[in-house]
């Protein structure tokens, strides 16, 4: 079963444009190594830790836009390349970003950079597939395009590869003892609450999405994403492309499709 404990080493998500920390500034601090997609600044790293990094979050790139149906689309190349900031410690990482002391880092969407700290053991496999997915997909859809929280969420536990087994396992779980959140009541989640348990909601998004590529395949969740993009309501967009007649059809055919 996920530990619920995962949910507080996700990144934040900011949209903002101005709350970026003056870190960027000092760029003399920093050393810098670069790669097609991303530029990764760092000052205590090693080197090998770093040249893993690079080359997991190359790999993890490639992964994510092959999957969405996003290959065409080169987001990061070249003078666009993401960044990633590498504090030394929790200590520096949150002395600068003023950020909480459960926060494993946190994600500019505008401006295309992930602050986050070294001595993570999730970070590789979880904190940034995560992370990257959430930029790559509003970066392709529009960082002001009003989703449910299950979407945004779904689509980046997805591409956590070394959770979703236990996700998707959950999830059967849920489902097969009727435990799960109707999708009519998680689809009016925009943020989790007290009374939301985040190892149920965090699994019951990941299946809903990887129903959804299962159901059409990359090219209707590119169809899907394209909607989105060009300001089609969530709920029409998912009945125009995955044939849905309501939310409880949805829901049950999610449903079927966990329990075959």
């Amino acid at each position: 079963m996920v530990k619920i404990k995962l949910f507080f080493f996700f990144l934040i998500l900011s949209l903002s444009v101005t709350a970026f920390s003056r870190a960027e500034v000092v760029s003399s601090l920093w050393q810098t190594q670069k790669s097609q997609h991303f530029i990764v600044y760092y000052q205590g790293a090693s080197s090998s830790f770093v040249d893993e990094l690079i080359s997991k979050a190359e790999d993890y790139y490639n992964g994510i836009v092959e999957e969405l149906g996003f290959r065409r689309f080169d987001f990061w190349s070249w003078e666009n390349r993401a960044k990633i900031f590498l504090y030394n410690n929790t200590d520096d990482y949150q002395k600068e970003t003023q950020r909480e002391g459960w926060s494993g880092g946190v994600v500019y969407v505008n401006k295309r950079v992930i602050q986050t700290f070294i001595g993570q053991g999730s970070f590789f496999d979880s904190i940034l597939p995560h992370e990257m997915t959430h930029i790559i997909f509003r970066e392709f859809i529009g960082k002001n395009i009003a989703l449910p929280l299950w979407i945004d969420e779904g689509i980046a536990c997805s591409q956590e590869k070394s959770n979703l087994a236990s996700r998707m396992r959950l999830a059967r779980e849920l489902v097969s003892q009727n435990k799960y959140i109707a999708l009519s009541e998680i689809s009016k989640l925009s943020s989790l609450g007290d009374s939301i348990k985040p190892d149920v909601f965090y699994a019951e998004a990941a299946s809903l999405i990887v129903f959804l590529i299962h159901e059409e395949g990359q090219s209707g969740f590119l169809d899907f994403s394209r909607l989105l993009r060009d300001g089609t309501d969530w709920q029409k967009a998912l009945f125009k492309v995955y044939h849905f007649t309501s939310l409880e059809d949805m829901e049950e055919k999610w449903k079927e499709f966990l329990l075959k």
